[in-house]
């Protein structure tokens, strides 16, 4: 009789223990997917915000590149900015890779070369900027809030796939949606999708 209540008590111990782990794991797991999803949408908004931003003599933007903003793509955006408040203006570029396992973003950096006109050096090389990343959506806006390309939000049903080169000068709102998800241990993977919107203060300057 003892045996049988021994192992009846250590047996619920040890489902009470299980549990705790599992919730315990699945905590670390969801703090972890949304720690990924804000440091990545908080640099690319911060660099958004100084698209156009230059400090080169002449200046490099608008009148060499035509527009700050080079290619405006729904899991993609390319622009120039000066990124560390130096004379060395830079094209950065953020793109989504689902190919990789697991899917990621990536980011690219070319900075600005002598001469005239709008050349820049050799790419510093495509780096992992943030992993788990399941969906990444830009949406583009102009002045008045008309969607004028990206993926499908709910205020902007239907745009295009990309901005038209003829419309990149037009952008004034940059909309930017991530999702992370991961398999958690114990339970149905759980997604973390952050929405942040820019304004990059020297467009339309």
């Amino acid at each position: 009789m003892a045996t049988v209540i021994s192992s009846v008590v250590l047996l619920a111990l040890y489902l009470l223990y299980d549990v705790n782990q599992v919730t315990f794991v699945k905590g670390e797991q969801q703090a972890d997917l949304q720690q990924n999803a804000r440091i990545a949408v908080d640099r690319i908004v911060r660099e958004l915000r100084l698209a156009g931003s230059e400090r080169q003599a002449p200046p490099v933007i608008p009148a060499s590149c035509a527009t700050a903003i080079q290619s405006a793509e729904a899991t993609r955006i390319n622009f120039i900015a000066n990124i560390h408040d130096n004379d060395r203006t830079e094209r950065d570029e953020y793109t989504y890779d689902n190919a990789s396992n697991p899917p990621r973003l990536n980011r690219a950096q070319w900075t600005s070369a002598a001469g005239p006109g709008c050349n820049w050096s050799a790419p510093s090389g495509v780096q992992s900027f943030a992993e788990r990343v399941t969906a990444l959506r830009f949406t583009y806006y102009d002045g008045n809030n008309v969607c004028l390309g990206g993926a499908a939000a709910p205020d902007c049903p239907a745009p295009p796939a990309a901005v038209p080169g003829g419309s990149l000068g037009n952008i004034r709102r940059i909309s930017v949606t991530i999702t992370t998800q991961d398999a958690q241990t114990g339970s149905k993977a759980q997604p973390f999708t952050l929405r942040a919107e820019v304004r990059p203060r020297n467009l339309g300057l």
